[in-house]
C-alpha cells in the first residue's frame, strides 16, 4: 500500500513538472516570436531624446523620459534653450554609427516597442540619464534614479537650470496637435 502511494505521488509530481516545463516552453516560443527575447540589433536613428527608429519600426527607451522635441528649458543664466533638440542630439551622438542591441520589455499605447538598448557595454538608456538629457521615468522603472541624482548634483544637461517635467509638458501641449502646431509624432512622444 505504501509503495503504490509513493509511486502515485512520484507520478503526479513528475506529471506536474512536465506540464510546467511544457508551459514554459510554449511561453518562450511565443515571447521569442513576438521579438521579446531576441534583441533587435542594428543601426538606429534618434527621433528625440527617448525614442529611436530602425527602418519603419519605432522604439521607446524604457525607464527614461526626455524633453520633447519642441520643449524649451532655461539654463543657469535664465536663458531659454531648445532642450528637446539638445536631448535628441545627445541620443544621436550615443547611437550614430553604432550597432545597438535592444531588448523589448513591452509595447506602449502607440505601438512602439519599449526597449533597453546597449552598444557594447554601454547602457544607452542609463547614459542619457547620466548625461542629464533624460530623467528616470519613475512610474515605469526605478532603474535609473541613481544616475538621475548624479546628473542633478553635477548640473549636467537639463539639470543646468530649470525645466518642466517632460510628462507635464506633454500634458499641457496635447492641444497643439489639434491646432496643427505640432505633428502627430511630435505631440504623441512619451
Amino acid at each position: 500500500m505504501i509503495r503504490r502511494s509513493t509511486a502515485r505521488y512520484a507520478t503526479r509530481k513528475l506529471s506536474r513538472a512536465l506540464f510546467m516545463w511544457m508551459l514554459l516552453a510554449v511561453a518562450v516560443v511565443v515571447l521569442h516570436q513576438m521579438g521579446w527575447l531576441t534583441p533587435v540589433q542594428g543601426l538606429f536613428t534618434a527621433v528625440d531624446g527617448d525614442s529611436l527608429r530602425k527602418g519603419k519600426a519605432n522604439y521607446r527607451l524604457h525607464g527614461i523620459d526626455a524633453p520633447e522635441l519642441h520643449q524649451t528649458c532655461r539654463n543657469a543664466n535664465g536663458k531659454d534653450y531648445p532642450c528637446g533638440q539638445e536631448a535628441r542630439d545627445a541620443l544621436r551622438r550615443l547611437v550614430s554609427g553604432k550597432t545597438l542591441d535592444c531588448v523589448t520589455f513591452d509595447t506602449d499605447r502607440y505601438g512602439r516597442n519599449v526597449v533597453s538598448c546597449t552598444s557594447g557595454a554601454q547602457d544607452i538608456n542609463a547614459e542619457m540619464v547620466r548625461q542629464g538629457w533624460a530623467i528616470a521615468y519613475r512610474k515605469h522603472s526605478q532603474s535609473y534614479t541613481d544616475m538621475e541624482d548624479e546628473a542633478q548634483r553635477a548640473q549636467r544637461g537639463i539639470w543646468q537650470g530649470h525645466f518642466e517635467n517632460p510628462e507635464d509638458w506633454r500634458e499641457q501641449h496635447r492641444g497643439s496637435l489639434v491646432r496643427g502646431e505640432l505633428t502627430e509624432d511630435e505631440a504623441m512622444q512619451d
